[in-house]
């Protein structure tokens, strides 16, 4: 069966390479071909298998092989860019289609990281699942749904390469040219998330109790389990999400004592169907990375926020969104290029796929200029720097929709009380008063689980 199977991949090559061959007979230019395949009188002869098993296939080829040289792509120079290596890249031309999921994902714990960030893990998640994307690419698909990745490879970073003394692997990453699907993870300890798990206010993962009636801080973050540590960098996040919140406002220090203002001021981000904001509107785009980070950490959000004032009015003011990854439930990756997890012994600056800067052109993306939020990293055709250990890296995935089920206030114990200055000052990004601590998001795990699995 495998010599039938190779005479016919034989026969198909020599085909794809009978006008090639006959070319190259007559001007003598056919360089590293075996000799039975240069013949008099242009004919061609079967390989045997063993010397087809010596051949390797380039043009056309389900093989990729690519080279490139140290500081060789755009933005080489950039400030921050670390690109002095030699990246060697092996990869299929085809697309991985698969449905996966891992009950705990841990990689680079302890080591030299724990200097940086403390005890832990450079990746800890809970709950990993790799599933397909609803019909409105806004949502997780159904359970079993396929997760795709087109032309994955593996690169190998070479540092001195030309000497022979000092040569040496400096990093590995596997990855992808682009991906669609979803990246789901964790429970949800409400008993909303579908998963088959018994609804309980006992966190399994990480201790500490579950408050289903919190609406913020630490009652909401004990409600969930996923991403406990994230080394890697997420370029060019999409956020779009809803606020129902209240505050207690007043326009002197009198009036803050004997009769504050119980206020609505719901507020959004993005573009989302929800009052004041509308999915019209234009996307808001975050980027965040570091090693072990636990936290998203949005300090400026644009937001369009109902003024307490003005029945119906509504301002565009500035507030800071702090969001433990616990709740982090999914990411979506509607075809999101340059996908991959990495190890390296120091920095690296690893290229964009396709050797290039991104794209200035593409809808609902950061580097597209006429969002007004355009990245210096949109200028070069490395990504942006992968910190030493292990590194995960995506760039344009979306958090989108997001609509908490529950009011919120957003004032705090130590400031019970906005004054008309500081919602003077929520108008710009440097002094905002507007804090929101871990709100409930609404955000459930998806189910990627089959017949009676439940830990998935």
């Amino acid at each position: 069966m495998a010599s039938d199977i190779r005479r016919g991949v034989a026969a198909a090559l020599l085909a794809l390479l009978g006008v090639a061959a006959q070319a190259a007979q007559q001007a003598a230019v056919l360089q590293g071909m075996p000799a039975a395949l240069v013949v008099p009188g242009g004919a061609l002869e079967e390989l045997s298998d063993a010397a087809l098993g010596d051949e390797i296939g380039q043009v056309g080829s389900l093989i990729l092989l690519d080279r490139i040289a140290p500081n060789e792509l755009t933005g080489a120079a950039t400030p921050g860019t670390y690109a002095n290596f030699s990246f060697v890249r092996m990869g299929l031309d085809g697309r991985l289609d698969f449905n996966a999921n891992i009950a705990k994902l841990q990689l680079g714990c302890g080591g030299v990281n724990d200097l940086l960030a403390g005890p832990g893990c450079d990746l800890d998640i809970d709950y990993v699942g790799f599933m397909g994307l609803n019909a409105a690419k806004d949502r997780p698909g159904a359970p079993g749904s396929t997760f795709q990745l087109t032309r994955p490879f593996l690169e190998i970073a070479f540092k001195n390469e030309g000497n022979a003394a000092l040569r040496e692997v400096a990093g590995i990453r596997i990855g992808a040219q682009n991906i669609n699907g979803a990246l789901r993870m964790g429970r949800d300890y409400t008993g909303f998330d579908g998963l088959g798990v018994e609804p309980s206010l006992t966190n399994m993962e990480n201790g500490g109790t579950c408050n289903p009636a919190a609406t913020t801080g630490a009652g909401v973050v004990n409600c969930h389990s996923g991403i406990n540590s994230l080394s890697g960098y997420l370029a060019g996040i999409e956020l779009s999400a809803g606020i129902k919140a209240r505050a207690y406002v007043c326009f002197e220090l009198i009036t803050c004592f004997i009769a504050p203002i119980n206020a609505a001021i719901d507020a959004c981000l993005g573009r989302i169907v929800f009052d004041p904001c509308a999915s019209t509107d234009r996307p808001f785009f975050v980027d965040a990375g570091g090693t072990r980070i636990k936290s998203l950490n949005v300090s400026a959000a644009n937001m369009k926020i109902k003024s307490p004032w003005t029945l119906g009015a509504t301002i565009t003011g500035y507030g800071s969104l702090l969001l433990d990854l616990r709740q982090v439930h999914y990411l979506l990756a509607p075809d999101s290029p340059d996908f991959f997890l990495s190890f390296q012994r120091e920095r690296i600056s690893w290229p964009r796929y396709d050797k290039a800067p991104p794209p200035a052109n593409v809808a609902f993306d950061s580097c597209n200029p006429s969002y007004n939020q355009v990245a210096s990293r949109c200028g070069s055709a490395y990504l942006p720097a992968a910190n030493t250990g292990w590194w995960l890296s995506a760039t344009n995935t979306k958090v989108l929709n997001l609509l908490p089920p529950d009011t919120i206030y957003t004032n705090n114990s130590s400031n019970p009380y906005f004054a008309l200055t500081d919602l003077i000052n929520a108008l710009g990004p440097n002094n905002s008063p507007i804090v929101i601590n871990n709100p409930k998001l609404g955000l459930v795990a998806a189910d990627n689980c089959h017949g009676s699995s439940v830990f998935c």
